[in-house]
């Protein structure tokens, strides 16, 4: 068995805290989000990592860091995101590319899940078939923000991105399962859109679009779980999962005269002084003195004094 870490994008919505840092080596608590998926991997025999060229060296660095033999790097042919092939079409490529013919697992490595990976792998292959892990938002004003399935049991018979009528609140996932037999769906895929007129960067663009196609020519499941699930694609999102994933506050740089609130994230090297920090996350080497920050992300090396922010991300090296 095979998988394939999507890692790819240029996660612009969380710039500048990634426009030089891949979103999946963002730290979450103690190690990057990216390491939470790879060590429930336990039943792949091969982990590929794919990127863009300008982060691959970054993706090399964490796989020796962290001993990962399984897992190597391949890198998307593209510099910027206007040339990104999309997220399926940047599948189909690597497909090509490496000749893959195994089962295999498909995640993107922006996410956080509290569920068993291996769990969701014997899901899929009892079925024998390809499978989605969906989430329940349990809200449908909530689920019209989301690509939405529809299910008969456990058996996918609908999907709808961001409906304005949600048929139910179980969002689709980044995590998807392809039995070896089936794989050739996204070539299938490709080949049935490249004989009508839409545009090639929408149908290679997002994979629930080959869910919403691929579930009418093959039984497809949904693999449901409880607990936390976070796009880690907004400051929000990322304050939201650092809190799932830490218990109380982490200061590990140096605070003094300072209330540390709930979910404050304080890295190594970085100083807090005379401040009130609630539900942030304040990166290596940064200095913050007599300054009030709430709902923020604060890079390394930003030096702030006398500020008060609210819901703010600073990039690195910025002066306040």
């Amino acid at each position: 068995m095979k998988a394939i870490v999507l890692a790819g994008g240029h996660a612009t919505r969380l710039w500048p805290i990634t426009k030089n840092r891949a979103k999946p080596l963002l730290p979450l608590g103690e190690k990057p989000i990216i390491e939470y998926i790879i060590e429930d991997m336990e039943d792949v025999d091969e982990i590929i990592i794919s990127t863009n060229e300008k982060f691959a060296s970054d993706f090399e660095d964490y796989i020796e860091e962290y001993k990962r033999n399984n897992v190597r790097v391949v890198v998307e042919e593209q510099d910027s995101e206007e040339e990104k092939p999309g997220t399926i079409g940047a599948i189909i490529n690597l497909l090509d590319k490496e000749g893959i013919e195994d089962d295999l697992l498909v995640i993107g490595g922006d996410n956080y899940y509290s569920f068993d990976i291996s769990d969701f792998i014997d899901f899929a292959q009892k079925k024998d078939a390809p499978a989605n892990v969906v989430y329940d938002v349990k809200d449908k004003n909530l689920a019209s923000s989301f690509g939405i399935v529809d299910t008969e049991g456990d058996e996918i018979t609908g999907f709808e991105e961001k409906p304005d009528m949600p048929p139910s609140t179980l969002a689709s996932t980044a995590c998807y399962f392809f039995t070896e037999d089936k794989v050739s769906l996204f070539h299938e895929y490709e080949k049935h859109f490249k004989e009508t007129d839409i545009p090639a960067e929408q149908y290679l663009d997002e994979p629930g679009r080959l869910i919403e196609w691929a579930h009418e020519q093959t039984p497809m499941f949904a693999y449901s779980f409880d607990g936390d699930w976070f796009d880690i694609g907004t400051p929000t999102g990322y304050l939201n999962a650092m809190n799932a994933v830490v218990d109380a506050d982490v200061v590990n740089g140096k605070v003094e005269n300072s209330q540390i609130g709930d979910n404050v994230f304080v890295m190594d090297g970085a100083e807090v002084q005379n401040s009130v920090i609630r539900n942030s996350i304040i990166f290596p080497n940064a200095k913050i003195k007599d300054s009030q920050i709430r709902d923020s992300i604060i890079d390394q090396d930003a030096d702030i004094e006398n500020t008060q922010l609210n819901d703010a991300i600073l990039g690195e090296h910025t002066s306040l």
